[in-house]
């Protein structure tokens, strides 16, 4: 495994962040406190920072962010897979969006759990055997 925690999705940091409170809030207040550093990737932070309006807000949750282990950009190479696991899943009859498909193989790809609450992403963890918190 990594030495960082788990790759936490999108919508955990838009309820943490929000003061939610829910399992997968608890398990990242966790991590955040005691480590490893949870991981976020580039289009985690994207869709995470571009749903924030006021210029304040934008600044605190970047700086929030710095708490977190950063994957580096997917490369090509990582897209393709990823497209190959949406076409898995799409002849098994479900389909997953491109974004939630690339952020799974993205954590398969660097040996990480993955902690969200999306039911496309853990149906395909789930298939690639990727770890969820």
């Amino acid at each position: 495994m990594a030495w960082f925690g788990p790759l936490v999705d999108t919508g955990v940091l838009i309820d943490y962040f929000g003061g939610i409170e829910n399992r997968e809030c608890q398990i990242l207040d966790r991590f955040l406190e005691e480590g490893p550093p949870p991981a976020t990737a580039p289009i985690i932070v994207q869709e995470y920072l571009q749903g924030l309006v006021r210029p304040e807000e934008f600044a605190l949750a970047r700086s929030d962010l710095e708490n977190f282990h950063q994957l580096s950009p997917p490369d090509y190479p990582l897209h393709l897979q990823a497209a190959e696991f949406h076409s898995q899943m799409r002849r098994r009859g479900v389909t997953i969006p491109s974004v939630d498909t690339l952020i799974v193989s993205m954590a398969r790809a660097t040996n990480c759990s993955l902690l969200t609450r999306d039911a496309r992403q853990i149906d395909l963890a789930h298939f690639l055997r990727v770890p969820l918190v």
